[in-house]
């Protein structure tokens, strides 16, 4: 009883001032401001001393191209994986075409019968021709009738009809086959250029449709040199000249950078697509898209990636106008 006592006299005091003591302590500790976010690089700067600014948007040299099927169906067989190199030509993947390969075999099947009845009809044809020529070459014309010389030659007539028509079957035969041949190819789809596999979203036993797709099926470009596709403001496309130096930096970078090539504009000022994600960015605007390239491997950039990218323009003062023209 008297420890009991002792500690409701003096424990309990002293168990309640430690809670008040975390408490203010932790209190405190919520109260300091969080430390600032190490910044992992610095803006952008321009190289030239007059220039136009631009986000640019890394891809294929040519365009990305988006693969499509001609035809819808399951997906057989994919042949690459995403970054293989590819040829003209390569196959990429395959639709399912049992239906088609059994139409094919059923088509060529009938072949040898059509060539059959050709050379049926030619043996006849040859046949007629031989009796009307020595129904032709009588010394005496009334070893013959009338009724059997007409018959003769109608003979020759028709089975030259026979044999003409034997050929067209044949034909419309072979035409059939051919048919089938480009159905089961148009089921394989290929590689539309020298390149490299950029995307790859088939998969064996998923169904590719023959449509627009939210998802492209598959994506190929050359890449030995890459293309930065840059957006120009409406604003400033006036200053903006062709063959004017550029050059880009990495999002993230901006230390490393790399000149480019002008390769083209295209002289179409359309609606801007390309968000940087900046609350002041305006997507009312309209934009001047225009080309450069570097080679591949120069700094750490890829397909799809955005680019800060500065582009040398003539003074205000001394700007000529439109395009530089």
């Amino acid at each position: 009883m008297k420890l009991f006592s002792l500690f409701l006299r003096v424990g309990l005091p002293v168990l309640a001032l430690g809670g008040v003591a975390a408490a203010l302590a932790v209190a405190n500790k919520g109260n300091q401001p969080p430390a600032a976010a190490e910044v992992s690089g610095h803006p952008p700067a321009a190289p030239y001393a007059s220039y136009v600014a631009g986000v640019g948007l890394v891809e294929a040299l040519g365009r990305n191209i988006d693969i499509s099927t001609p035809v819808g169906g399951i997906v057989d067989k994919v042949h690459v994986r995403v970054g293989d190199r590819v040829s003209t030509g390569d196959p990429l993947f395959r639709i399912e075409g049992r239906d088609k390969e059994a139409e094919l075999k059923i088509r060529e099947a009938a072949i040898p019968l059509y060539e059959a009845k050709i050379q049926e009809a030619e043996a006849a044809l040859a046949d007629y021709r031989v009796q009307f020529k020595t129904a032709e070459t009588l010394a005496d014309k009334r070893a013959l009738s009338t009724e059997e010389f007409a018959k003769r030659r109608a003979n020759v007539a028709i089975y030259e009809s026979k044999l003409a028509e034997a050929k067209a079957s044949l034909a419309g035969a072979m035409a059939e086959v051919e048919q089938s041949k480009t159905d089961l190819e148009r089921r394989l789809v290929r590689s539309p250029i020298d390149g490299q596999v950029l995307q790859l979203n088939v998969l064996p036993g998923a169904y590719a449709a023959a449509a627009v797709n939210d998802t492209v099926l598959a994506m190929v470009g050359q890449v030995d040199r890459l293309a930065v596709r840059v957006e120009i403001d409406e604003n400033d496309a006036w200053r903006f000249e062709r063959g004017r130096p550029a050059r880009a930096s990495v999002r993230g970078n901006s230390d490393l950078t790399v000149d480019m090539t002008f390769e083209y504009v295209e002289p179409y000022v359309r609606p801007k697509k390309s968000l940087t994600g900046s609350s002041t960015e305006r997507v009312d605007t309209r934009v001047l898209q225009v080309v450069y390239s570097f080679p591949n491997g120069k700094i750490p950039a890829y397909v799809g990636q955005q680019m800060d990218v500065f582009i040398s323009a003539p003074a205000v003062a001394a700007a000529k106008g439109p395009a530089g023209k």
